[in-house]
This record gives C-alpha cells, sequence and structure tokens, in this order.
C-alpha cells in the first residue's frame, strides 16, 4: 500500500495542468524526464514523465501523462511536501528543480537543487551525480 495522500480538487487539477504546460514550455526542445515526489502519510508517491518536444511539439506517452498529472495535483494543493525535478538529457544533462510551498513551485537555484538531489533521503550519505550532469537554476513558473 502506498502513503495515504489528500484527494485532489477541481481547482488542483487545473492549476496542476497549468503548471504542467508551463514547465514543459520552459523546458524547450530536447528529451526531458520530469519527476515528482510527493510525501504522505507512511511514504512517498513518485511519478515520472518522459518526454520529447521539437518544433512539431511533444511526443510521450498518454498514460504517464495522466498518472504525472494526478501526482501534480496532489502537489499543488499545498497538503504535502512535494518536489519537482526537469531532467534535460544531453552533454551535459541539465538538473533544475522546484519545492512546492502552499501549492506554489517555488524555484532552487543551482546550489539548491544540487544539494536537494545528490542527498539520499533514506541514508546519511550523499549520492554521488552522475558524470556530466549540471545543476542549474529553475525558471520561474508563473500561475
Amino acid at each position: 500500500m502506498g502513503p495515504l495522500l489528500q484527494v485532489p480538487s477541481d481547482r488542483d487539477r487545473n492549476r496542476a495542468l497549468d503548471i504542467f504546460d508551463r514547465v514543459t514550455e520552459k523546458a524547450g526542445i530536447g528529451s526531458h524526464g520530469l519527476t515528482l515526489g510527493v510525501t504522505g502519510i507512511g511514504g512517498t508517491a513518485t511519478a515520472v514523465f518522459p518526454f520529447v518536444q521539437d518544433d512539431e511539439g511533444m511526443a510521450a506517452n498518454g498514460s504517464d501523462l495522466y498518472v504525472f498529472c494526478d501526482l501534480l495535483a496532489i502537489a499543488v494543493s499545498g497538503a504535502h511536501p512535494s518536489g519537482l525535478i526537469l531532467r534535460t538529457m544531453g552533454q551535459p544533462q541539465v538538473v533544475r528543480g522546484w519545492k512546492f510551498i502552499d501549492g506554489d513551485p517555488t524555484p532552487l537555484n543551482r546550489a539548491q537543487a544540487f544539494d536537494a538531489y545528490t542527498i539520499h533521503p533514506n541514508s546519511d550519505g550523499p549520492l554521488i551525480p552522475l558524470p556530466g550532469t549540471e545543476y542549474a537554476d529553475a525558471p520561474v513558473i508563473h500561475i
């Protein structure tokens, strides 16, 4: 059984779709992956959404989109600690991150993203970043 999480409202679902559109727009052209973690009673729920964007639009798996946006709606409810990562594949791989404060995605700067994603949550030790990984300031997502 997974963690217990609040059921999102219709307003939360609409905000989640708006945030999703803005984050994927900021990602730009290329291969990307979004990872979302939402902590509830008994653990953390995680959703991953890989996608590719080009001049024609986005290519992705529709069922991944549904699961991701459903969990994103829970994150924007503000009821649970949540964080979002955007990875852009390439050389280097670029990592940007946001934490949700009262349901709003707050961008992390380069150092905060490094700290947030190189510490293993279940141990005292750090995770070693993959070679060729660059941490960057996340853009502001206006909602």
